[in-house]
Parts: structure tokens; C-alpha cells; sequence
């Protein structure tokens, strides 16, 4: 299975506000920082506004920030506000007309019980766990690059 460009862009957005301690960060540098266009940051924000993950607030000082903690956003919630969650294989044998068994086939049966045991594991999770997962070095305002020394190229492996 993977993941839409939008779900991975919101978990970005979500992890950079939630690295800003309930600071105000602007769109605009999510975007730079992230390398996400600021398009696409205009289109997921209003989505994770509406799903209770982000508020905003506009003027000078304002910008985005988590509108509950980190370990209140559970991954699974972020997936169905970002994902489709529904699966149907289409009726077999390439008919035009309309399947009226489609919904209870039993692949379509076994391919939403996988769906929900996928969300059912995300739902395990929080973003709180994906921020203190991140090494420090990784954080965007303090990427450095590493050096080319023999250690760190070892240690990294």
C-alpha cells in the first residue's frame, strides 16, 4: 500500500508545528524548510484545520500551530482525514453495467478488513511518537550536514 503525497505532507506540516513548541509558524516556511510548495500547503492545511489538528491564526505574528498536543493526534485519525478509506476491486469479468454485489464480494470483504487493521495500527500511534522519534540532527531548523569523517560515515550505517 502507499500513502498519497498529501497524508506524507500533512505528517510533515504536523511534525514541523508540533517541533514548535505552540509557536506560530508560517505556511511560508513550512514550505522552504519542508520542501512542500506552498500550494500544497495552502491546500492540506484547511483539511487539517477541519480535521482538529492544526489552528490558525493571520497577521503578523500569526501562522499555524497544533491545536492540541502532539500526543493527542493520533496517526490513524490524520491517515482518514487524508487518505480515501475505502478499497473495492471492480466486479470481475469487465461488465458495464452496474456489479450489485460488489460491496459484499469477498475480496472486497478482506481488502476493508486489511484496511481497517492498517488504520487500527496507526491508530496505536501519536505524532508525539514521531517527533521524539526524529534524531535532533534531523530537525529542520538545525539540519547540518554531516562530515565526511570515517566515524560518521560507520556510525550511520
Amino acid at each position: 500500500m502507499r500513502l498519497t503525497k498529501q497524508t506524507s505532507y500533512a505528517i510533515r506540516i504536523l511534525i514541523h508545528c508540533a517541533a514548535a513548541k505552540g509557536q506560530y509558524v508560517r505556511a511560508s516556511d513550512i514550505a522552504s524548510l519542508d520542501g512542500i510548495t506552498e500550494y500544497n500547503v495552502a491546500k492540506i492545511v484547511p483539511l487539517l484545520v477541519r480535521g482538529g489538528f492544526l489552528t490558525t491564526s493571520r497577521g503578523r505574528a500569526g501562522g499555524l500551530k497544533l491545536a492540541r498536543p502532539a500526543s493527542e493526534i493520533n496517526l490513524g485519525d490524520v491517515l482518514c482525514v487524508t487518505e480515501t478509506t475505502h478499497v473495492e476491486a471492480e466486479c470481475v469479468g469487465g461488465a458495464s453495467f452496474a456489479c450489485g454485489i460488489k460491496h459484499v464480494a469477498p475480496i472486497n470483504l478482506m481488502l476493508n478488513e486489511a484496511l481497517e487493521a492498517f488504520i487500527s495500527v496507526l491508530e496505536k500511534h501519536t505524532l508525539a511518537d514521531l517527533v521524539h522519534a526524529r534524531r535532533p540532527e534531523a530537525s529542520p531548523r538545525k539540519a547540518k550536514r554531516p562530515s565526511k569523517s570515517r566515524a560518521t560515515v560507520a556510525a550511520s550505517c
